[in-house]
């Protein structure tokens, strides 16, 4: 079936990370810096309530992902080959991102959040609050990486974590460890405007 489908930013995702610098693989709670939500006013009455939840949701539009992949080399194990579908990387057929992040505060039309992954200017598309009893999966794996022996080690390299180092691994070609996304959301604009979800975009690897 084909279908072309659309979407309407309802807002933009405030963060310090420009394309020029490093950014993080996955949110961190306490990464430097301020993360806002600059919902667009319109859509200002939709957040009652949504105060009560400690954690959100947030979709946005990967609007700078310019390559997609049905088999990509995940960056902490490139000697594997997984399906898109089995992986977090933003070179997908929709390129749609998701984070959960922590609600701090909201004022008016703005929502100010903990660290998230994405560069300024982002294009937001939805927000969901992140209900414990609901989404918390108490008998949830880590899928291919359980097979990795060391799993605990490289994704701490790739999480930028604090480890130990009992030894090192020797992977080749550009899928270092701590690398970084290639989101190039460098957008000042709160403008509404229209995102075609079969655009032809790039994006380098997250898990």
């Amino acid at each position: 079936m084909d279908m072309k489908i659309e979407f309407q930013a309802i807002g933009t995702i405030h963060t310090p990370y420009l394309p020029s610098l490093p950014i993080p693989n996955q949110p961190h709670r306490d990464a430097p810096g301020e993360f806002w939500i600059s919902l667009n006013p319109e859509h200002t009455d939709g957040l009652d309530s949504l105060a009560s939840f400690r954690y959100i949701t947030v979709l946005f539009y990967l609007d700078k992902v310019s390559e997609q992949s049905l088999k990509i080399n995940p960056p902490f194990a490139p000697e594997l080959e997984v399906g898109v579908f089995a992986s977090r990387t933003p070179r997908r057929p929709n390129p749609i991102g998701l984070s959960v992040v922590e609600l701090k505060n909201i004022e008016g039309h703005e929502i100010l959040i903990s660290g998230i992954d994405v560069y300024n200017g982002t294009p937001l598309l939805d927000i969901k609050p992140y209900i414990k009893t609901l989404d918390s999966k108490a008998d949830a794996n880590d899928g291919w990486m359980d097979t990795l022996p060391d799993k605990e080690h490289r994704l701490a390299h790739f999480l930028g974590l604090e480890h130990e180092h009992g030894h090192e691994h020797d992977h080749s070609g550009d899928h270092a460890h701590g690398h970084s996304h290639d989101h190039a959301h460098d957008h000042s604009h709160d403008h509404d405007h229209k995102h075609s979800l079969d655009h032809d975009h790039k994006h380098n690897h997250k898990i």
